[in-house]
């Protein structure tokens, strides 16, 4: 997320996106909230992410100070972890699992039907 100094945003909202963008970010922040994971543990729990993506976003999101790497030699687990600023998400990313869940098969189905008249 790190902008230059000339960044200046329209809204709070895009900001916050900013912050969390990339295909999946909000899915490895989501994973993050149950505790510290593993990497192989993040990667078996998003089918789909290259190993190599997965070590990119982790390193974008640790640049920007949302998660940590702890050391084996800390008292916690070691892996990966929300810091405190990451874990301010949380309330966020619970209100999208929520909306996702109760609007999920709707989206879905709007999208069938689009792609059906193409």
């Amino acid at each position: 997320m790190i902008q230059d100094e000339a960044t200046t945003y329209v809204c709070p909202v895009e900001l916050a996106l900013q912050a969390i963008a990339g295909k999946w970010k909000p899915a490895i922040l989501w994973e993050l909230t149950a505790g510290a994971r593993r990497f192989s543990e993040l990667q078996s729990a998003l089918p789909g992410i290259a190993h190599k993506v997965l070590s990119q976003q982790l390193a974008q999101l640790q640049r920007d100070g949302m998660v940590m790497r702890s050391e084996p030699a800390s008292d916690a687990p070691p892996g990966y972890m929300l810091t405190l600023l990451g874990g301010t998400l949380r309330p966020s990313l619970d209100a999208l699992a929520q909306w996702g869940k109760a609007h999920g098969e709707r989206v879905s189905a709007n999208a069938q039907e689009m792609n059906r008249h193409r």
